[in-house]
């Protein structure tokens, strides 16, 4: 199964609620108030280069001020489908508002400002080549707004995706990607000429070849360029240029293996030995997976087992696990 994780203000009192929530969201967005009570139920699903949320939210803002902006170096789009009530933009989100069934794109390379004073999003952080691959360009699309006509096959299918999402199978989720790219360009049509957007899906293309690689051996130490380069087909000069943003071919294979053994600890029933992880995952022993896992994640194997095994740390649980995920976006 994917990871996913669930939140919800219930049970809450509004000052709770609305702290609780904004502790959730602060290492990507600053929470304002609408006004009103703040509640927020939340459901998100790691994809492939996607994240999924599906959240119902009253009296919520997100801002990202020039501040945040530099410090967070995000540079990936979210989509947002308002499925009811209506979404409140801004000057500087480049919309003002979207009703039910328009589908909203935000740079997050720009400052946005959002409302639900009650309603559900579907918002997908989506990584920016994978909106290239889509549009040809990702120049232009900040606070495009498509309604219906234009989205709405891609809107049914986020739709069947937040109610299907939970029983997919890991090898699925590349295919999922494909079909939010084609829609997403059926959607917006290309928008840096033909010949780019041509250029951006083989890239994409290319890439996702190149991870399935990359997946399948993450238990093999030999895996390296020349592998990779033989198994796809892709040149070294173009398989070093994709990963080149992921700081290069080796760095992206430790990354995978280092995210694979974080998915493993995240399944409270797994209780394999911490050397046995490190030898499917073709570290060269307990101790080198160990220094590395706490260099990315900030803890140790041990100790990330133990917060995910621990029902007091939850939200810590949520926080860590989120911000994982999005080094695979931004």
């Amino acid at each position: 199964m994917i990871e996913s994780f669930s939140f919800s203000t219930q049970g809450l009192t509004p000052p709770e609620a609305a702290e609780t929530y904004r502790n959730l969201y602060d290492g990507g967005a600053d929470v304002v108030s609408s006004g009103q009570a703040v509640s927020a139920e939340v459901t998100a699903h790691r994809l492939d280069r996607l994240i999924l949320f599906d959240r119902r939210l009253t009296g919520v803002g997100h801002a990202r001020p020039a501040q945040r902006v530099g410090l967070n170096g995000f540079s990936h789009f979210v989509v947002h489908l308002v499925v009811e009530g209506v979404l409140v933009g801004s000057e500087v989100s480049g919309f003002e508002q979207a009703r039910p069934g328009d589908l909203v794109l935000q740079d997050l390379r720009r400052q946005t400002r959002t409302t639900i004073p009650d309603g559900r999003l579907i918002t997908v952080s989506v990584a920016r080549d994978l909106i290239e691959a889509a549009a040809g360009a990702a120049n232009g699309l900040h606070g495009r707004v498509l309604d219906p006509d234009q989205a709405g096959l891609l809107g049914d299918y986020l739709l069947s995706l937040c109610r299907r999402a939970g029983a997919l199978e890991h090898d699925a989720l590349p295919t999922v990607s494909r079909t939010f790219v084609d829609l997403l360009g059926l959607a917006i049509g290309p928008t840096g000429g033909g010949a780019t957007a041509s250029k951006r899906r083989m890239e994409f293309d290319r890439r996702e070849a190149i991870q399935r690689i990359i997946e399948q051996g993450l238990g093999d130490p030999g895996l390296n360029a020349g592998v990779i380069a033989r198994e796809t087909g892709v040149s070294r000069a173009t398989l070093y240029r994709l990963l080149a943003p992921h700081g290069g071919v080796d760095s992206f294979i430790q990354s995978r293996r280092l995210a694979a053994v974080r998915t493993t600890l995240d399944r409270s029933d797994d209780t394999t030995p911490l050397a046995e992880l490190a030898l499917r995952y073709a570290f060269r022993n307990e101790a080198d997976m160990r220094s590395r896992f706490r260099a990315r994640f900030g803890l140790s194997p041990a100790a990330y087992r133990q917060m995910v095994d621990d029902p007091t740390r939850r939200l810590e649980t949520i926080k860590r696990r989120w911000a994982s995920w999005m080094v695979e976006v931004r």
